[in-house]
């Protein structure tokens, strides 16, 4: 594909919605319940209603791997077939510049003036791991610095070399067939989500939770970008429904309404006249699918037929 390029600064690109954030709570590995999950499982949908050409929606997953851009021929006959295109954000430069400036800490204020001395350093230690100097973890956000830890530092440098995560890149190829292409959301409202987690916590003690996760389990994110690969949001999903549930887990609890429930209510809210017209594609992060407040029972609830395509 040509076109646009959507390189990102180091700052830029901790903004990103990653799915990887329930580690904040809870480890990919740990035991859930053997639930079932309304529409838990696949990665495309097509969605009816009258007399509208069908559009279909995709979960995606916000990293650069290239086995998330060998897409099956389903996905891609979908894509290619479509008029129109809609992603969470579109990363135009104002839109990533008002993130980097989100992402650091208000003048005269400093991380280690937040952080315990231990949970300081050892910040510091795992954020030279993906090439980011003290002095810049100095002024950067609690949530900032999590977000940055939910991917691995392999994938976060491929990021900084301008590898697209696969969001972009269908954001490009969107761009080159020629489809208008829209967002679903703003900056600012991402923005406003993570600091309402952020909001609710003690910033050491979210920064403590990432730490313990990541020693417990360091191939956490190897293991949620399999689970994608084969379709199956279960795991993800069930986990973030559990420490949600838990009452001794609030921080949970406003992550699921804040990150998830609210953002799925605005997106589809957002995509019914897109879906009035027809052959729109569709893309968001494959965990707002899920569930009971998930994107596609939203939309069955409006009257769409929601087909899992794969």
């Amino acid at each position: 594909m040509t076109g646009k390029h959507f390189g990102l600064p180091f700052r830029a690109v901790l903004g990103l919605p990653v799915l990887g954030i329930l580690l904040l709570w809870s480890g990919v590995a740990a035991a859930a319940e053997d639930h079932p999950v309304r529409h838990g499982e696949g990665r495309l949908w097509k969605i009816e209603r009258g007399d509208a050409p069908p559009s279909h929606v995709m979960g995606t997953i916000h990293v650069t791997d290239a086995r998330v851009r060998d897409l099956p021929p389903e996905i891609r006959r979908a894509f290619e077939g479509s008029e129109q295109a809609a992603f969470e954000l579109l990363f135009h430069p104002e839109e990533r510049e008002k993130t980097a400036q989100a992402q650091r800490l208000p003048k005269r204020t400093s991380l280690a003036k937040l952080l315990d001395k231990e949970t300081y350093e050892k910040v510091v230690e795992l954020a030279a791991a993906y090439g980011i100097p003290a002095r810049a973890v100095e002024t950067m956000q609690p949530w900032a610095l999590a977000l940055t830890f939910q991917v691995s530092p392999e994938e976060f440098r491929r990021r900084l070399d301008g590898d697209l995560i696969l969001d972009l890149w269908l954001i490009q190829w969107a761009y080159d067939l020629g489809m208008r292409v829209v967002a679903l959301e703003k900056v600012e409202e991402q923005i406003a989500a993570f600091e309402a987690v952020q909001g609710e916590s003690d910033p050491a003690e979210i920064l403590r939770e990432v730490l313990a996760q990541l020693e417990e389990n360091p191939d956490g994110h190897a293991e949620l970008l399999e689970q994608y690969l084969a379709g199956d949001m279960r795991t993800a999903y069930r986990q973030v429904e559990e420490m949600a549930a838990n009452d001794a887990e609030p921080d949970a609890q406003v992550f699921k309404e804040a990150f998830l429930d609210a953002r799925n209510h605005t997106m589809v809210k957002r995509m019914l006249p897109l879906l009035k017209r027809g052959k729109a594609f569709i893309a968001v992060g494959a965990l707002h699918m899920p569930g009971e407040e998930g994107i596609l029972h939203l939309l069955e609830q409006r009257g769409y037929r929601v087909t899992r395509i794969y």
